[in-house]
């Protein structure tokens, strides 16, 4: 979800150190087929495993508080993701889910591959509003894996309250390693419609931006399409493109919700 984001791993550099060793030993196509080749598809039956493992709180408590019902939700995805370093690059599945947990607040989860899952905490808020209090990025790589947590304060929106079109908000979320602040951008960019299976679904469209200016630079702006009763997202489109150093990484998604209902 909170689409969101490789190069926010700041293991990086290792990785590319790594890469180099790889290169200098057994040359830059083997390096090339380890980032293509490594990529493991989550299946519906793993992303399962992965809700009841997680989820440990009564289904009552999500109509409670407002928030989409827990389970996996199944998405219709494309895109891929690379690094400008030999043009290295992998696609995500046609197919992919993101796995909902559910406490006080929900915990999306976007499982594309066991290699690269993306988490984001969604929070009822007053007024109808939905916050993200937290990102976590896991990414697998030639045998590296890292972890990228980003903290955000309550005025940091997936949804605002009392949304309507051109607003805007903005709030300094903590990156933990290296500490740093990453800057998130909101913006309210409309309501419309988005057809899931047959159906019409009314959605509010919003864009978060988070900006880079320290280790890493540059964007990663994504949009939602999010259900304004629950919190659900019926489609999030995603365009990262951050560099660390003369390391240029590259994201692009898109996923649409397939059923409204999901499996559990």
């Amino acid at each position: 979800m909170l689409v969101w984001h490789w190069v926010q791993q700041h293991r990086l550099l290792s990785v590319l150190a790594l890469a180099i060793v790889i290169i200098v030993t057994l040359g830059g196509t083997a390096w090339a087929l380890v980032f293509r080749t490594v990529s493991s598809p989550v299946g519906l039956r793993e992303a399962l495993r992965v809700y009841r493992r997680e989820q440990t709180s009564k289904m009552l408590e999500s109509l409670r508080a407002h928030l989409q019902a827990p389970g996996v939700y199944t998405y219709r995805t494309k895109g891929s993701e690379g690094l400008s370093m030999l043009g290295l690059t992998r696609g995500f599945p046609d197919t992919t889910y993101m796995v909902v947990a559910d406490n006080n607040c929900a915990t999306v989860s976007w499982v594309p591959i066991t290699q690269h899952t993306e988490a984001t905490t969604v929070c009822p808020s007053a007024g109808g509003a939905f916050s993200v209090p937290r990102m976590v990025t896991r990414e697998s790589i030639a045998g590296t894996t890292t972890t990228s947590t980003i903290e955000c304060p309550a005025n940091a929106f997936l949804l605002p309250a009392a949304a309507r079109s051109g607003q805007r908000w903005r709030a300094n979320c903590s990156l933990a390693d290296p500490a740093e602040t990453v800057t998130v951008d909101g913006e309210m960019l409309g309501s419309s419609t988005v057809a899931v299976a047959g159906h019409q679904t009314s959605v509010e469209h919003t864009r978060l931006t988070l900006i880079f200016t320290g280790a890493e630079r540059g964007t990663d702006p994504t949009d939602f399409w999010v259900v304004p009763s629950t919190g659900l997202i019926v489609r999030e489109k995603e365009a990262v493109d951050v560099s660390q150093g003369s390391v240029r990484y590259t994201e692009n998604m898109d996923t649409v919700l397939t059923a409204l209902t999901p499996a559990r």
